[in-house]
Order: C-alpha cells, then sequence, then structure tokens
C-alpha cells in the first residue's frame, strides 16, 4: 500500500464562469478562430486555480501537500488522460470543476521507482456533466533518459501535421492553460535541475495537436499515452488514421513516436 493511500478520496471544488478570453488564447495560439463552445481537450485551458506564489513549489507547479500527496521524488511528468463528452461547455456559463484523487501507485521502474497519482475530473453547467477526465501523473527520481528511435517505421497515415516548436510556443502555452512547470520556459532549470537537453514541450500541447490535425468531427472520447518527450526547437509531427469506431492518432519528432492516442466518434 502506497504511504500515502490516506490521501486516495480527497476531492476539491471549483465554481467560476466558463470565460471566453481563456478558449480566445488557446485559439490564438493553434491559428484558430475563437470557439464560443468548448472544442475537445480544451477545458485544460479553462478554470484555473489562482495559487498564490507561496504555495509554489521549486519546480513550478502548486506544492505538493496542498491537493497532491507530498510525494518527495522530484520530477513529475503527464503520462496519460482518459476523457468523454457528453455535452458542450458553452463559454459565458457557471461552471462546476470537481476534481478527486482516485489513486495512488507505487511501481518499481527500470531506473527506480515511480509513483503514480490518478486524478478524475468531472466538469458540468447547469447541472450536466459535459466533460469526464481521468489524467494520470507519474512521479520519478531517476534522471530522464536519452530519447531512442523507434525499433519500426509509423503506421501509413491518412494525415499529417507538422508544427514547429520554440519557446515562444512552449511560453505561450503554459500561459494558455497556467501551467508554472518550469521545464516548459526556465531552460536553466530544465537542464541542470531536471537533466533535460533542452526545454520540453508539454504532454497536452501534443495532444491537442493531434486532435487538431485530423478531420474536424464531433468525438465522444479521446484517451492518450504520452511515450517520449520533444524539445522546444524540434518539429512535432501529429498523424492519424480512421479505424472501424474513430481514429488512430499518433505524434512523433524525427524518428521517435511520442505519443500515441485514440478518438471515438
Amino acid at each position: 500500500m502506497s504511504p500515502h493511500a490516506d490521501w486516495i478520496g480527497r476531492t476539491r471544488n471549483r465554481t467560476a464562469v466558463l470565460e471566453a478570453a481563456d478558449l480566445a488564447r488557446l485559439a490564438a495560439l493553434l491559428n484558430r478562430d475563437a470557439p464560443s463552445e468548448v472544442p475537445p481537450a480544451w477545458h485544460w485551458a479553462c478554470l484555473a486555480e489562482p495559487v498564490s506564489r507561496a504555495d509554489l513549489g521549486p519546480d513550478g507547479h502548486p506544492r505538493r501537500g496542498l491537493f497532491l500527496p507530498p510525494i518527495e521524488a522530484p520530477r513529475r511528468m503527464f503520462a496519460s488522460a482518459d476523457m468523454t463528452f457528453s455535452g458542450a461547455l458553452v463559454a459565458g456559463q457557471e461552471t462546476d470543476l470537481v476534481e478527486t484523487i482516485a489513486n495512488i501507485e507505487e511501481k518499481p521502474g527500470a531506473s527506480g521507482p515511480l509513483a503514480f497519482v490518478t486524478v478524475d475530473r468531472v466538469i458540468s453547467q447547469a447541472g450536466e456533466i459535459c466533460v469526464r477526465e481521468r489524467q494520470t501523473i507519474v512521479y520519478t527520481s531517476a534522471s530522464p533518459a536519452p530519447r531512442v528511435a523507434d525499433s519500426g517505421p509509423p503506421p501509413p497515415a491518412a494525415w499529417s501535421q507538422d508544427t514547429a516548436t520554440d519557446p515562444v510556443l512552449l511560453f505561450a502555452f503554459s500561459a494558455a492553460t497556467s501551467n508554472s512547470h518550469r521545464i516548459h520556459y526556465d531552460l536553466g532549470y530544465a537542464t541542470q535541475v531536471e537533466g533535460y537537453p533542452g526545454l520540453v514541450v508539454h504532454g497536452p500541447l501534443i495532444a491537442l495537436l493531434l486532435l487538431d490535425a485530423m478531420p474536424r468531427q464531433a468525438i465522444s472520447r479521446f484517451s492518450f499515452r504520452a511515450l517520449k518527450p520533444a524539445f522546444a526547437g524540434e518539429t512535432v509531427t501529429a498523424e492519424g488514421r480512421l479505424t472501424d469506431d474513430g481514429a488512430e492518432l499518433w505524434a512523433r519528432s524525427g524518428d521517435a513516436t511520442l505519443m500515441r492516442a485514440r478518438v471515438a466518434f
């Protein structure tokens, strides 16, 4: 059992108006017109909880022990997410967000122990649930492993979209999603403290690029798993193909697959 098992079941609630300006910032970053309804996964840019400087940890995130458990491993990564969409989230409406720590699990890893924290998020308007999301965050003390090439070529793609990344894009996405993790904008911290070769491209940004690249169609479910990091200066290629019940998506940089995802219509 995890030493932090007593944190399982903890919740926090936030009620606020879903601001059109939050969607406009993300739309500008993706070179899209600002929507009046929240596109799939764009809720990441909405309902951010204000955090005082006194409550920030050394990595820029809210310090552990507030909502998330006080896990000591210094490095934190967004490992995966699985979300369903059952109704439209509309800008200008009062919106409820409920977050719950659903599970905490510790496992051995090739380079040392790993701690996985699962957080459930439910977003509602007018008493109706519109989005359910399960996030998995992983904590580790191990230094980042060098990124290695895939063992084989990617599958044939029905569409492909390239996005060149740079520090400005990463900073803009951090601002749009209220993500203060220093690995995305503080080069000295990313390289000298956490051991990365450069600024790290956000996993959620890669996920949104996957959705942005695919043909426009209403979707009911989106899930992804981060596999390897990308770094500022690299080009992220978002690709995919239709399946019987949705689409298979993947992102790569050069000969390395960064993320795999699935969509259900």
